[in-house]
């Protein structure tokens, strides 16, 4: 098909594609607020359960472990099928995972707590990569970055809506109650995207069956290998902010925790804004290129983190911290176009898959690692020299790395 007749297609119901877009971000706007709950309250957590800061902050990234053991073979099986009826399926399954975190946390029950934070994560791997996947399906390729970037920019809103609501909504309900909030209102939303996904017109998904031999040449690919790296690294850097900022902002500048919560709240907020501009950068300005939005991305992210560390006062500090937001997020979004660019259409799902493995990978165990440190230095500035060595790593590899970008492939 040339593009033209893409462009034709794509075109049509218009009004549907918005709709299904705007359902998409709506659903990983409560997904993400679900997830980053636990760093929101995280003094809470580890006061009433009595567990140390790297227990805690496990308890944030459980889902990304989830995502990391079930990743790949639901990248594949949603890779041949029609992804729709999964999301109302996903949907439940998080909400029932919530559920199960009320009574653990209430019942002040850990490895409970663990396991319903498990299961949570495997609806929430599905809603993620099919939301993706329809992003793409649904717009033509010379687009498909920027809409891909736009419909994940909900997840960064909800980490905000997380840090923002969680503190205050807990001071009503009592934080264990925070989880199924936001578990009924994923659930909801997926109804609104099955309704409006079945609107519009998309690519239809491969129904071949990968072989053993394109699984290979997938994991095999040295450019896929490297997206990987920088999707680790870029994630990693994420939530090693998102989790620890505010318990840093609380107890050096002796805030309250609402207070800290709203302070960095901002810095996943930006990326609204942050990831769509950086798929518009490199579908419109940069004829495709992702390289360059990587690469500004850990480069600003690490001069950003330097001048954290240094900063003295919380208005500097919460400044610098949105602005290291904006570069972290740049390249959010472009991750799950650039390595579905380095394999055959037909396994654009298990590409997808695997960059959200790396991802979920680097956000459960940079939160962790972060929290080892502080466990044996007891400084909470050490947080910031981590956070450069992630920096550092990521602009080192996209250095390295190949341009997925069709526009730089040779004639």
């Amino acid at each position: 098909m040339n593009g033209l007749t893409d462009d034709r297609k794509f075109d049509d119901d218009s009004v549907w594609r918005g709709t299904t877009i705007t359902a998409g971000w709506l659903l990983l706007l409560f997904v993400g607020a679900y997830l980053i709950t636990p760093a929101s309250i995280l003094p809470l957590v580890m006061t009433d359960l009595g567990v140390t800061e790297a227990t805690a902050a496990a308890l944030v990234s459980m889902p990304q472990v989830a995502a990391t053991v079930i990743g790949i073979p639901v990248g594949i099986y949603l890779d041949r099928v029609e992804t729709r009826a999964t999301v109302p399926v996903a949907a439940t399954v998080l909400f029932i995972g919530s559920t199960g975190d009320w009574f653990a946390a209430s019942g002040g029950t850990v490895s409970l707590l663990i396991a319903s934070r498990l299961l949570a994560g495997v609806g929430m791997f599905v809603l993620w990569v099919t939301c993706i996947n329809v992003a793409a399906s649904t717009f033509p390729p010379t687009r498909r970055a920027t809409a891909t970037s736009v419909i994940i920019s909900g997840y960064p809103a909800g980490y905000a809506l997380g840090q923002l609501g969680a503190p205050r909504v807990a001071a009503i309900v009592g934080w264990p109650g925070v989880f199924p909030v936001f578990g009924v209102a994923v659930l909801v939303m997926s109804f609104a995207f099955y309704v409006a996904v079945g609107r519009v017109p998309r690519s239809p998904p491969s129904t071949e069956p990968m072989t053993l031999l394109d699984f290979r040449r997938v994991i095999w690919n040295r450019n896929v290998w490297a997206v990987l790296v920088v999707t680790i690294l870029g994630c990693s850097l994420y939530m090693v902010f998102n989790s620890w900022m505010p318990t840093y902002i609380t107890r050096r500048f002796g805030v309250s925790l609402a207070e800290s919560g709203t302070f960095v709240a901002l810095f996943p907020a930006v990326g609204i804004l942050a990831r769509p501009i950086g798929g518009w950068l490199s579908d419109a300005v940069l004829d495709q290129r992702r390289r360059p939005v990587f690469g500004a991305s850990f480069v600003g992210a690490t001069v950003l983190a330097v001048a954290m560390f240094y900063s003295t006062t919380i208005v500097v500090l919460v400044a610098i911290l949105v602005l290291a937001g904006v570069f972290v997020q740049l390249q959010i979004g472009l991750m799950y176009q650039s390595v579905q660019e380095f394999v055959d259409p037909r396994a654009a799902g298990t590409a997808v898959s695997l960059a959200s493995v790396a991802g979920w990978l680097g956000s459960f165990v940079a939160p962790v690692v972060a929290g080892e440190l502080v466990a044996t230095t007891g400084i909470y500035a050490v947080l910031f020299v981590f956070a450069v060595g992630l920096g550092l790593a990521g602009g080192l590899t996209v250095w390295q790395m190949a341009e997925s970008g069709e526009s730089t492939a040779p004639t």
